[in-house]
Order: structure tokens, then C-alpha cells, then sequence
């Protein structure tokens, strides 16, 4: 196993050691929001929206201790009927879901789960599934057969800026999925990369400590397989 990585300066990072695949150390309950959102479960779901056509159901967000039950909480941002969403955790009759509109950026946010229908009987991933060149943004994770049998080959690039203050991050591992995840690092230090990658339906949810490139890179984010650009 061998890891490569363009180290820049560490200072921001050194400060986020927190743990990286449970609710993240620190954080109120009631956060819900985009950069923590790959980092902070071990169980990551599909769901769809339902309700009646037309139906706007609004996310609501987190910006006070009263959220996110409270009224001021709620988000112009709203998904309709059929939308899919990849969900977290809950909290209360919330669930913190992840949502791709078809232009757009992403929205994180609280959604009620009486407006989930939870996507059950998904079969298990099979290694054909995770195979590809993932992209997710400027971020880049290719995967192939290893050559030793049931193993992975696992290949990552990162960028954080722009100019002269591009910082880049590296990884090049090997490691067997466990059902619907894979993990891998450099050892069980928690300065060291680690990373984990989870497989939701037909989205890499990736999840890393911080520690895989150099200041402010990160590969935690959620990938779509398509070729890169």
C-alpha cells in the first residue's frame, strides 16, 4: 500500500482533527450542512420525496438553536415529488438529506421524513459498481480491479484555490469493499490520510480527515461516475 501526496502548508487542517464518520466532534445536533455532510455518518440512505404533485416540501437549515422546528428556520430551497435524496441521519421528525438538482448547485438541509418514502431492497453493491473515474466538482477518484483478487485499485487527485495558492492532495490505495463500503489511510494516526468511501445507490459519498493533501484539500464530497473531462 502506498499513498502520495503534494503536501502545502498544514496549519488550517491541523486544527480539524475531528472525527471523521460520526456525527462530527463539536457540532450541535441540529447541523446539517454541506461540508460536513460527507464526514458525518456511517449509514448514508436513499430516499424519494413524496406527496401530492405540485408540493414543494422546503428544507430547512440550522442557523439557530431552535432550528430545526422552528418556523425561521425554514429554506427557499425545496425538492418536489420523486426527487432523490441521500440522507445522513435524523433528528426528531427531521432528516438531514443531500439533494443534486439537474443544473444547480447542491442543497443540504433538515427535511421532514414524513415527506420521505425510504428506498428499501437495494441490492448490495458488486464490484462492477464501484468501478470508474468518479467526479465530484474539481475533484477526481478513479477505481479499477486490483491484481490481487477481490481488492480494489483506488487513485484520487484534489485541489483547493486557485493561482499560486493551488493546493493538491493525492492518493493511491488498494483496499477490498465491505458491503456498501470501502476504507483505507496510512494507519490508525490521525494526522495520517484516511478515507472512506460509501456507495449509495448510484453515489460515492467520500469522506476524508483532512489530512490527504495540503492545506484546506479535501476529497470529502459526493461523486457522480462519469469520465473526466
Amino acid at each position: 500500500m502506498r499513498r502520495l501526496a503534494a503536501l502545502g502548508l498544514l496549519s488550517w487542517s491541523l486544527l480539524l482533527t475531528s472525527p471523521v464518520f460520526a456525527q462530527l466532534k463539536g457540532n450541535p445536533d441540529n447541523v446539517c450542512r454541506n461540508g460536513f455532510f460527507p464526514r458525518e455518518s456511517k449509514d448514508y440512505r436513499l430516499a424519494k420525496i413524496r406527496g401530492a404533485a405540485g408540493d414543494r416540501i422546503h428544507f430547512h437549515g440550522d442557523g439557530n438553536e431552535r432550528c430545526p422546528d422552528d418556523r425561521t428556520c425554514r429554506l427557499n430551497s425545496y425538492v418536489v415529488r420523486n426527487d432523490e435524496v441521500i440522507v445522513s441521519r435524523t433528528l426528531g421528525k427531521f432528516a438531514c438529506s443531500w439533494f443534486q438538482p439537474r443544473k444547480g448547485t447542491e442543497t443540504v438541509g433538515w427535511i421532514e421524513t414524513d415527506s420521505l418514502a425510504w428506498q428499501e431492497g437495494i441490492r448490495p453493491p458488486t464490484e462492477r459498481d464501484w468501478l470508474g473515474e468518479w467526479r465530484g466538482y474539481d475533484n477526481f477518484i478513479r477505481i479499477t480491479k486490483a491484481k490481487e483478487p477481490g481488492k480494489l485499485a483506488i487513485k484520487g487527485e484534489a485541489t483547493w484555490g486557485s493561482g499560486s495558492r493551488t493546493h493538491t492532495g493525492e492518493f493511491d490505495y488498494e483496499a477490498e469493499p465491505a458491503a456498501q463500503t470501502i476504507s483505507f489511510g496510512d494507519g490508525t494516526d490521525e494526522l495520517d490520510c484516511q478515507v472512506t468511501m460509501h456507495l449509495v445507490g448510484k453515489f460515492l459519498v467520500v469522506g476524508d480527515n483532512l489530512h490527504c493533501g495540503g492545506a484546506n484539500v479535501s476529497f470529502s464530497g459526493i461523486y457522480q461516475n462519469r469520465p473526466k473531462q
